[in-house]
């Protein structure tokens, strides 16, 4: 067999995961080679806000907050595995290895941080309030409200190497490059691996590869880290794969799924499939972009004004419009018999939001005043809103989307204006007394501060009543991921493991491509670079260790 590269330890990929695996493995002395499929490095994480939460991390330890480890672990497991948790039962409920996985986060997670700090790969920060935050520190976590969340502020961090300016995302990656090309340890890019060479043993001793029309090889001494994102990418994974109908991902287009595929014939364990990150985007936008929407200006991660709500095809509104972006976007799954009433959601805003002239992170879809993308519908009155919303979506006809469709029952009901009309009386009713009965829209410290700019008179910063005249304006909805979180089954080591149990030698696996350790939960800004950050560089360090497996 002929071998084109070689290393000690071989990692797939180049995002978040990955780049840390590599650092932890080149510090343990072995020789690393890193195998990206895109043409540049970086991956879904350089284009991520750069977040990434770490519970009891040194820094918010060193402005004296506590994050007691009996309480975080049952928010991330109230988070990760709802319908299992359970405070009073032993590991609160959740079987073995998804409670060590999480007792490992928790554990681990600051040291790994910190390590990486002490050896100049990472600069870290607590990431900043926005200005409405009860806390001079930072926003409040996502769901502060939970009584499980006794640490609210302070998990969430993000990178700032000296000299270097840019996203950031962009900022959390490259600082690992660097420190990697300073130790001259390759990463080759456009080279995609879709296949793995195991000894009949079971040993897993390198990689093939495809680079511009070639296939090649590479050996792995020790062992083949994979860390390739999620299958956002891939329609027919999507599909049969994932719960919700889905229009769009944030993801880097690389992200097709190819380590399901490779696992699957290496004997691998799957787990966590139907599962994503998600988020809302425009569809119109990811209509034009062939699903891949990043530009931040068609997300809608926080539904921006306090004259905001969100309907569905009936008129009604039907979720808290404020409540994190992950968990909003489920709304969209709803599934009654035939009828998916959420499939779309229309977001509609008056003028009094739409001449708001604060720059705020998180306007997404609501666009400066003076500008109008063109998925952003205007109308003078509600009914012409609505003949304008349906003709947008008669034009949506036979257009694919990642894993979903404007089906014909997408069609605003006859009734929509009618209900509409009803809708903003009870919502201007609701924003006059600063109560929500419907939704508790405002009722937690994160709504309050992503809000963002309000000219509420009431103690509920998140709701003011919608104009009766307009101008108004809309934007139709659907469900998206920043990518799926679903594969292969691993153990706390990153070691990716059988059905039985067992793991396979010389295999591990962190990021995206595997079966989450966060389970079904987003836990806080940086959710899912957090985990990325901290399995990958435990599986890059165990990596290192494994014995050499000889041909």
């Amino acid at each position: 067999m002929t071998w084109h590269y070689d290393a000690d330890v071989v990692i797939v990929g180049a995002g978040g995961a990955a780049l840390a695996a590599a650092v932890a493995a080149v510090h343990e002395g072995v020789s690393v080679l890193l195998l990206e499929a895109g043409p540049e490095p970086g991956g879904t994480t350089s284009i991520s806000g750069g977040a990434f939460w770490i519970p009891n991390n040194s820094l918010m330890r060193a402005q004296g907050l506590t994050d007691p480890r009996p309480d975080a672990l049952k928010l991330m497991a109230r988070l990760s595995y709802p319908s299992l948790y359970d405070p009073a039962a032993p590991r609160l409920g959740l079987p073995k290895r998804e409670y060590d996985l999480l007792a490992t986060f928790y554990d681990r997670g600051s040291d790994v941080i910190d390590e990486l700090t002490q050896l100049g790969a990472l600069f870290p920060y607590i990431y900043p309030g926005f200005g409405f935050s009860p806390s001079p520190i930072a926003d409040p976590d996502y769901h502060a409200g939970l009584p499980e969340n006794v640490s609210p502020y302070g998990r969430v961090l993000g990178n700032a190497p000296p000299g270097l300016a840019g996203w950031p995302g962009f900022l959390l990656t490259q600082s690992m490059i660097d420190w990697l090309d300073a130790r001259h340890v390759p990463i080759r890019t456009k080279h995609r691996v879709v296949g793995a060479i195991q000894k009949k043993d079971g040993e897993v001793v390198g990689v093939e590869i495809e680079h511009n029309g070639v296939r090649k090889r590479a050996r792995a001494r020790r062992a083949v880290v994979f860390a390739t994102g999620g299958f956002s990418h891939t329609r027919e994974k999507v599909l049969g794969l994932q719960r919700g109908p889905l229009f769009g991902t944030g993801s880097v287009p690389t992200g097709k799924g190819d380590f399901l595929d490779i696992a699957a014939s290496l004997g691998a364990a799957f787990g966590n499939l139907s599962n994503g990150f998600y988020f809302q985007l425009a569809i119109e936008e990811a209509a034009a972009q062939n699903g891949h929407v990043t530009n931040l200006g068609a997300i809608a991660f926080s539904v921006y004004g306090d004259s905001t709500i969100l309907v569905n095809k009936y008129g009604r509104r039907c979720v808290n419009e404020k409540m994190p972006y992950h968990i909003r976007a489920q709304s969209h799954f709803l599934a009654l018999g035939t009828d998916e009433p959420n499939l779309l959601q229309f977001m509609i805003w008056d003028e009094a939001v739409a001449q708001e002239p604060t720059a705020w992170p998180w306007r997404g879809v609501v666009p400066t005043p003076g500008t109008l993308p063109s998925f952003v519908i205007k109308a003078n009155t509600r009914a012409e809103l609505a003949a304008a919303i349906d003709a947008r979506l008669d034009a949506l006809r036979g257009q694919r989307f990642a894993a979903s469709a404007v089906v014909p029952t997408a069609a605003l009901d006859p009734n929509f204006v009618t209900n509409l009309e009803a809708t903003i009386t009870r919502f201007n009713g609701f924003a006059a007394t600063g109560v929500d009965l419907d939704f508790q829209r405002g009722a937690t410290s994160f709504e309050n501060a992503w809000q963002g700019p309000s000219r509420s008179v009431t103690t509920n910063r998140t709701m003011h009543p919608m104009s009766t005249s307009g101008p108004y304006y809309a934007v139709i909805l659907g469900a998206g991921t920043l990518d799926t979180c679903g594969g292969p089954i691993v153990g706390t080591d990153g070691h990716v493991l059988r059905p039985d149990g067992s793991e396979i030698p010389g295999l591990f696996g962190a990021g995206n491509c595997i079966a989450s350790p966060a389970g079904r939960g987003y836990w806080g800004a940086g959710g899912t670079i957090g985990p990325a950050l901290v399995f990958g560089f435990l599986a890059g360090k165990n990596a290192a260790h494994e014995p050499v497996h000889p041909l």
